[in-house]
């Protein structure tokens, strides 16, 4: 057995113990944890854009923002107001028609 252990904390056990020479990066995301939630469901283009860019404002330099929206055309404004203010976008899920975004303010 070799005497290296992962100190990841998303591998199986199993994997911990039978590592090779090197750890390789864990293939599992961590779970994002926001900060704030705004729920923008029901509004649409611009709202989402302008009640984030409020919530963002309340926000500590590195806080994250889960922005909740069902606008079909909130994913590319999203995207788009991200690059023009500089925030990272650091996740976009979609189930059904509700996007979700997890938002980290940089500045």
């Amino acid at each position: 057995m070799n005497e290296k252990q992962c100190n990841c904390p998303y591998c199986e056990p199993e994997v911990k113990e039978n590592l090779a020479d090197l750890c390789s990066p864990c293939s599992i995301e961590p779970e994002i944890k926001a900060d704030e939630v705004l729920d923008c469901t029901g509004l649409y283009c611009p709202a989402p854009v302008f009640e984030t860019r409020k919530k963002i404002d309340t926000l500590k330099k590195n806080q994250i923002l889960l922005m909740v929206s069902d606008d079909p055309a909130s994913e590319e404004d999203m995207k788009a107001w991200a690059k023009r203010t500089g925030n990272e976008i650091m996740s976009i899920e979609k189930d059904r028609d509700v996007f979700k975004f997890f938002i980290k303010k940089i500045s």
